[in-house]
């Protein structure tokens, strides 16, 4: 309908033209044949008048009946020229004049056919003749101007054809183009709304209804997207109650674990020997870090289910620097860093944080982790803070195997785990840098990899940027 519609106007200007070409086509072989009629019946009207003159003297001379039978007969044609002259309709401005002439005519006539048997060819006949010429010639030369009439009218109605099909075409095509217009917005409108939807779906917003106005297939189509985000919020609710109660039934038995591995570090079971001492610090360092995997499910949960606003996470802790948080972090893995002779370098300017700390924690504590892990023995790891503006840019540095560029596009996925080597005991869960990820964004900051200035350059090199906005401090 909305080709049809579009091609409306053109098809009214192109059958508009074809008509106007077709009757101007007609009027022009109209004209063209009443003038080729006319003119051949004037000449032929001169014609057979010279024949008659010719017969009509050279039968009073000779007296040969041949001779007046030519003028009969020259008479008859010039009488069938007269009356096919009466018949055209560019003859009917001059009729009066021909019938006047082919009565003068048919008197002359009747004059010569009582004379004939006198033989008397007087001066009144002659005169008569040549009355009839020059009134021959009048007519050709009063039918030459209405032809000259005739085509002066036809090129005057040819040009206002040319102008009306031009103004026509001027508004027509303009008003084609602007229903096209009107139409590809209608069509472009829904479909940017499916193009939002589909946003919004692998954005992982599930809640707005899809409806999309529109021609019915889009409508359908529309349908069909309402009907996927309705199976793909099940299936999110269902995977993230599924998280959560696992992580949750995870952390009973954890819990009983990690006390009873407490207790036989705190020799409460009997002294214990060198050997059996490692055994304990193995299971208890590993349930730690078991813990902070379920607590990273908790997390991961929290973030993707409740949407966690960024106030709900506001702990009343006193103010401290970034300093502090680094150093507190990377006390908790300090046995890892020992036990890998793990240089840390920490680098971080005097700047007091006052709010949001927990949210921070969070992004330094995946960052460093993931460098401890993936350094090798004898690496180095760094931490620069600095305040740039009304930023605090805050860069950690590891010697570690580093991310592939291949990588790079999915590292924050969550569940990615990449293709690096793993250097614990228990894999990690893929959770950390989304997770690190999303507490950027909710300190309305964001954290990026760093790209590779030189060949020579190793290890991962994370940025974490925040405003000044998400993080009261004073320098």
């Amino acid at each position: 309908m909305g080709f049809a519609l579009v091609m409306l106007p053109l098809l009214v200007a192109f059958t508009n033209a074809n008509i106007t070409f077709g009757k101007l086509t007609k009027q022009s072989l109209f004209n063209m044949s009443q003038a080729v009629e006319t003119t051949r019946a004037s000449r032929i009207l001169l014609e057979e008048l010279a024949i008659m003159e010719r017969s009509a003297r050279q039968y009073f001379v000779l007296q040969d009946k041949l001779l007046l039978a030519n003028y009969i007969s020259a008479h008859q044609r010039f009488t069938k020229a007269i009356n096919s002259l009466l018949a055209l309709p560019m003859s009917k401005p001059l009729s009066p004049t021909l019938m006047s002439f082919s009565k003068q005519e048919n008197n002359l006539f009747l004059s010569i056919n009582q004379s004939q048997n006198t033989f008397d060819y007087n001066q009144n006949i002659t005169d008569t003749f040549n009355d009839l010429s020059q009134q021959a010639n009048i007519f050709i030369n009063e039918n030459n101007r209405l032809i000259d009439n005739e085509s002066a009218l036809f090129k005057a109605k040819v040009t206002r054809a040319q102008q009306l099909l031009f103004w026509q075409s001027l508004t027509l095509v303009p008003l084609a183009i602007v229903i096209a217009g009107i139409i590809t917005w209608m069509i472009a409108r829904p479909i940017r709304r499916m193009d939002d939807a589909i946003n919004q779906l692998g954005k992982g917003n599930y809640e707005q209804t899809i409806a999309i106005n529109g021609p019915g297939d889009l409508r359908l189509l529309g349908s069909r997207l309402d009907w996927l985000r309705t199976a793909l919020k099940e299936l999110h609710q269902q995977k993230q109650l599924f998280l959560q109660q696992a992580s949750h039934e995870l952390k009973t038995p954890l819990t009983a674990i990690r006390e009873a591995s407490e207790l036989l570090n705190d020799g409460i079971a009997g002294k214990m020997s060198a050997e059996q001492s490692d055994i304990v610090r193995i299971l208890r360092d590993n349930s730690l870090r078991l813990q902070t995997m379920i607590e990273n499910l908790l997390k991961y949960t929290e973030i993707q289910f409740a949407q966690m606003q960024a106030n709900q996470l506001q702990q009343d802790i006193q103010a401290t620097t970034v300093g502090d948080v680094v150093n507190k972090i990377i006390k908790i893995y300090q046995l890892s860093v020992t036990g890998k002779s793990i240089h840390v370098l920490v680098n971080a300017e005097q700047i007091i944080l006052q709010k949001n700390i927990e949210q921070l924690h969070t992004v330094l504590d995946n960052l460093i982790s993931n460098a401890v892990k993936f350094t090798p023995e004898n690496g180095e790891i760094k931490v620069l803070a600095k305040l740039n503006k009304s930023t605090i840019i805050i860069e950690i540095k590891d010697t570690g195997p580093g991310i592939n560029s291949d990588n790079q596009t999915q590292i924050f996925d969550p569940f990615y785990r990449g293709n690096q080597a793993n250097n614990g005991l228990i894999a990690g869960s893929g959770l950390g840098l989304f997770i690190a990820k999303e507490a950027a964004s909710l300190l309305k900051g964001d954290l990026t990899i760093a790209p590779k200035q030189t060949s020579a350059d190793i290890g991962a090199h994370f940025i974490l940027s925040i405003p000044h906005t998400s993080v009261s401090f004073s320098h």
